[in-house]
């Protein structure tokens, strides 16, 4: 089955969405789901990466950690690390930033049984 969001962008498995962030979310729409309200839930994840430099100066502690390539994983993240030299910690912080109703699953064309699905 075909469907089609407002923005009348075509797929055949299901509507396409995108943000003004570039991003495009296919959903996978089906009679079931006729009726039901789409949302959309925003969390921003900003993380931290300090660093631990031992060098003679600011200059030298600077240039070793442009030049620092090795990586190690820290939660998740990878940050520099030269095992003598340099260490590294990462922590990650969250919010939840809301959810926003985006529209509600329907037929294009209520009268027609065979009528696309879309988000409106």
């Amino acid at each position: 089955m075909e469907t089609r969001d407002k923005s009348n962008q075509h797929s055949e498995r299901g509507s396409i969405m995108s943000d003004n962030w570039g991003l495009t979310k296919e959903l996978i729409l089906s009679d079931e789901h006729l009726g039901k309200k789409v949302y959309q839930i925003e969390k921003e994840v900003t993380y931290v990466i300090k660093t631990l430099v031992i060098a003679k100066n600011d200059d030298d502690a600077f240039n070793k950690y442009l030049e620092c390539t090795d990586t190690i994983n820290c939660e998740g993240y990878n940050a520099p690390n030269n095992s003598f030299d340099i260490i590294s910690g990462a922590k990650e912080y969250s919010d939840h930033k809301g959810t926003i109703l985006i529209g509600t699953v329907k037929k294009e064309d209520e009268q027609d049984e065979d009528s696309l699905l879309e988000v409106a």
